[in-house]
């Protein structure tokens, strides 16, 4: 029995040092392509769907089953703000295959320099900011986000503004809420759990195989309410987000 645990436990080890590889092997793959079809359309449209693909194939490999509710919950017309908990990187791959929307990001500008991602992150539909000019940073995303009004997007903020380093949900800062506010957009509370297993923060290695889960909660309406209720808009948003999330998922 020891030995077969000893063996079953390289092999998982195996799987996950194969998942790393194939994940950023994938990336840089993914980053050509959506380049090439940016190039090509010169539309970013490209980059949505190349980043679906992305996202389902990475959670294949490392073996991740997403289970998602409240789909009912998103118009396929409108766009909105999705405001999350974070506990892993793979986050965005679970958000990429599983949210029913184009999903838009607010990056920070060291990836611009990932070769061939960092390309075509720059010319995709995402938000490429600098967090040391934060000012700078917030007429950034207001400009982008006014430019892609009229389509059906949502652009994803961790409000915690880093991943959860013992799997709790931390304080949220008021970003997501600012921006939905000064747009107008409806926020959707969106609750992950599960993906902390995979790959923890701190970790170099996927630990691959299981389940993670998706709640996206009723939109929260912001059109008419003013930047005074910033506070309790973002404390709303976080109850919301705990009240779907599971700990031990």
């Amino acid at each position: 029995m020891r030995a077969r645990a000893c063996v079953d436990h390289a092999l998982l080890a195996l799987w996950g040092w194969g998942a790393v590889g194939l994940a950023s092997v994938s990336t840089v793959v993914a980053g050509a392509l959506a380049l090439i079809g940016i190039l090509v359309t010169r539309r970013p449209w490209p980059g949505d769907t190349v980043g679906w693909l992305w996202g389902r194939f990475v959670a294949k490999v490392c073996g991740i089953r997403i289970e998602i509710e409240g789909t009912e919950h998103i118009d396929p017309r409108c766009a909105y703000v999705l405001i999350a908990n974070h506990l892993s990187n793979l986050d965005v791959i679970a958000t990429l295959a599983a949210v029913p929307l184009p999903i838009h990001f607010v990056a920070k500008q060291e990836l611009l320099r990932i070769p061939v991602f960092g390309r075509a992150l720059r010319m995709s539909n995402h938000i490429v900011i600098d967090r040391s000019k934060p000012e700078d940073a917030i007429g950034r995303i207001n400009e982008r986000v006014a430019g892609q009004l009229g389509n059906a997007f949502g652009i994803l903020f961790f409000a915690e503004g880093t991943r959860s380093p013992d799997g709790k949900v931390h304080a949220f800062k008021k970003g997501g809420v600012t921006l939905a506010l000064h747009t107008g957009l409806p926020i959707i509370p969106v609750s992950i759990s599960g993906t902390r297993k995979f790959l923890p923060k701190g970790s170099m290695r996927i630990h691959p195989g299981g389940r993670a889960k998706i709640v996206l909660g009723a939109p929260i309406e912001t059109r008419g309410r003013s930047l005074d209720e910033r506070e309790a808009l973002n404390e709303q948003v976080r109850s919301r987000v705990v009240a779907g999330y599971i700990e031990d998922y």
